[in-house]
């Protein structure tokens, strides 16, 4: 059975008769009959008399125009719903997140971009935090928020705002109240960062190794909160986003230290696929999130 047998039978019995129902359907009489004769050939049953100048479907033609109703109203569903993925009004939005610190920034833009776009399914995920950008082109994820961006063409990376990296240390630190530091004064300090390999962090890409600084310890911590903490107890020093130190209310016991010299500046990427860029509600998140950079 094709949808035009579905069709047909619904404008059958929505119409009454052969003339009414061909004319709503842009048919000619002759091709309705031998679209519905071919059918009841193909399934061995009548669907419908003709009673004077009105048509009745039989038992088996009402079955089948109930059925009709279902399957007309789930492709009439189909279609509008495809529609709007087309224009990006509506789907599903799998977001991964390639940092830890890009959480508690991101946190800040979420509740309003749910708001704004009600029918979008939302998932936020760091399950791919390795090989994000694999991932999205394997369509696990359809955008990843990120500030270490691959730049080969695979990828549109569109920058949301520019930030600076920070030291962070307790308000009674050694260090505090310095207004620039050298890399070297590291050297007998607890280093504090997430989980990940060194090649992947700032603190020792960027400060230490340059410099060839070993640190006396080095401590992962998974939460972002923990890891104030432990700083504002002198339990070590850690690199930071500087706006997770926006809110001092939340921080009142560590301070934020810079490197002399050493420009320590990044800048947050949206990375999507190519053919999702123009996406309506990806416009709107990127749109968002420029502002609240």
């Amino acid at each position: 059975m094709e949808l035009i047998h579905f069709r047909i039978l619904l404008a059958l019995k929505r119409c009454g008769t052969l003339s009414a129902a061909a004319e709503s359907l842009h048919l000619t009489q002759s091709a309705l009959s031998h679209q519905m004769k071919n059918l009841e050939q193909r399934l061995g049953i009548v669907l419908w008399r003709k009673q004077g100048r009105t048509l009745v479907l039989t038992q088996a033609g009402h079955y089948l125009s109930e059925v009709a109703e279902s399957v007309i109203a789930t492709v009439a569903s189909a279609e509008q719903h495809l529609t709007l993925l087309a224009a990006g009004k509506t789907g599903k939005l799998i977001i991964g997140i390639d940092c830890h610190a890009c959480y508690e920034w991101f946190r800040t833009i979420l509740q309003p971009y749910l708001q704004a776009w009600p029918d979008l399914a939302v998932e936020v995920t760091s399950r791919y935090r390795f090989n994000s950008f694999e991932a999205i082109q394997q369509y696990k994820l359809d955008a990843v928020l990120t500030s270490d961006p691959v730049f080969n063409g695979v990828l549109h990376y569109q920058s949301l705002f520019d930030f600076e990296l920070v030291l962070i240390v307790s308000r009674q630190h050694r260090l505090a109240g310095r207004q620039f530091i050298e890399p070297s004064e590291l050297q007998q300090e607890t280093i504090l960062t997430y989980p990940v390999e060194r090649e992947r962090l700032d603190m020792f890409r960027k400060v230490l190794q340059p410099a060839g600084i070993e640190p006396l310890a080095h401590v992962t911590v998974e939460e972002t909160d923990i890891m104030l903490q432990l700083a504002a107890s002198q339990r070590g020093v850690c690199l930071l986003p500087e706006w997770l130190l926006a809110d001092k209310l939340k921080n009142p016991d560590v301070v934020s230290l810079r490197f002399n010299n050493l420009p320590l500046t990044k800048t947050m990427y949206l990375a999507t696929r190519h053919e999702d860029v123009q996406l309506e509600y990806i416009q709107w998140l990127i749109a968002h999130a420029q502002s609240k950079g």
